[in-house]
């Protein structure tokens, strides 16, 4: 079943995604490679979200909470990076 939220919730984080990636790539922001993928899991589940409703219900669903419990690691490894990078400085 697609339901109207999940389909704007994926074009919202696209919409973040593609502004994170530009402002990397412009310097804006400090290229903290494990804080990206960690956006990028995110996105990844809300796609299949978006998918699930069409095809493999249980297989996506795994792979969305899957991807939620990747980006936690990485945002979590990104922060003590970033955080260890501060101490030496």
């Amino acid at each position: 079943m697609i339901q109207i939220s999940e389909i704007l919730n994926l074009i919202f984080d696209t919409i973040g995604l593609v502004t994170i990636f530009a402002l990397y790539r412009i310097g804006l922001i400090p290229k903290y490679k494990f804080l990206f993928f960690g956006f990028v899991c995110v996105w990844f589940s809300s796609l299949f979200t978006v998918l699930e409703g069409f095809f493999w219900p249980d297989a996506l669903n795994f792979l969305e909470h899957a991807s939620f419990l990747v980006s936690g690691i990485f945002f979590l490894s990104g922060i003590k990076i970033y955080f260890a990078d501060r101490r030496e400085v």
